[in-house]
């Protein structure tokens, strides 16, 4: 009698799902700030947890740095504190006492949800839909996000100004804006966003600095190391630098999409520069390694 012994190979794919994540550690977002003759961003961090409506909610601060071109004065402060948290796939925010749902991840094409606009006065109605155009997946930092693309509901007075990612948000701000009037100050585009498991998402089209202020940037003029005027500016520029140079400084200005316009090496501490064959715009200019923002018009 012949005995056969047949052997099976078994192969397992190995699948990584990662569970849906909001405001974990380190997470921080940068919009623009959006206001006629003000330049700057808002910064919206996970400061800690909190008990909120019997939900453990995560924190998160809000704040804006601005420049204002007619006073030529910055200003910087908190705006407040918003109150989410995470429950199946859903992210819910804190409005009037209750919660509303602020992004639904289970969500599909043609289902729809209430959000809630400012908890203060306003000129819109308190509550409105949100309807799903289609979602699908995108790819960001090795992560598999879903995202979700939107548009107000019949009737609504409040809206998201760009398609919804998982773990990120809104690429238009985190919560909700009206569509009921404009030219109202607010936090506007999303510039970046990072925490500390995920890394840097930064928008195409953005400089490198998260937190820059078109004009000149605060850090230094804190610390008063470079100093540039007048700003804006039409026909030339003066850039003072209150250290010592060892050596030659590499001095560049670049547009806004990183494209070297001028540069020049130079041993002076104090320069000026002719920009009068600039077009208006934004420009940057990068001493060594230090940036700042310039609005040349």
């Amino acid at each position: 009698m012949k005995t056969i012994l047949l052997s099976f190979s078994l192969l397992f794919g190995s699948l990584l799902i990662r569970a849906q994540v909001w405001a974990p550690p380190g997470a921080v977002w940068h919009y623009d700030w959006v206001e006629w003759a003000t330049d700057g961003y808002a910064r919206v961090q996970y400061i800690n947890d909190s008990m909120v409506g019997g939900k453990l909610c995560k924190v998160l601060k809000i704040e804006k740095h601005t420049y204002n071109w007619l006073s030529h004065t910055y200003s910087n402060g908190i705006l407040g504190y918003e109150y989410t948290y995470l429950e199946n796939n859903i992210v819910y925010y804190y409005r009037y006492g209750q919660f509303f749902k602020l992004y639904d991840f289970n969500s599909s094409a043609g289902d729809s949800w209430e959000v809630a606009g400012w908890d203060q006065d306003n000129p819109c109605d308190s509550t409105g839909t949100i309807v799903v155009d289609s979602t699908g997946i995108t790819n960001i930092n090795s992560f598999s996000l879903k995202y979700l693309r939107v548009s107000p509901g019949q009737n609504s007075e409040w809206e998201f100004y760009d398609k919804i990612i998982e773990r990120i948000g809104c690429l238009g701000y985190m919560f909700p804006g009206p569509n009921c009037a404009i030219d109202i100050p607010g936090p506007g585009m999303l510039r970046c966003y990072y925490d500390d498991e995920f890394g840097l998402y930064q928008r195409t089209g953005y400089p490198p600095a998260c937190d820059y202020i078109t004009g000149l940037d605060t850090k230094y003029q804190e610390s008063n190391l470079v100093k540039i005027y007048p700003v804006p500016a039409s026909s030339n520029i003066t850039i003072e630098i209150n250290s010592h140079i060892n050596g030659n400084m590499l001095i560049e200005i670049t547009d806004i999409l990183g494209n070297r316009i001028k540069h020049i090496e130079t041993n002076k501490a104090k320069l000026i520069l002719d920009i009068e064959d600039l077009k208006a715009g934004i420009y940057f200019i990068r001493c060594n390694k230090g940036k700042i923002g310039c609005n040349c018009c």
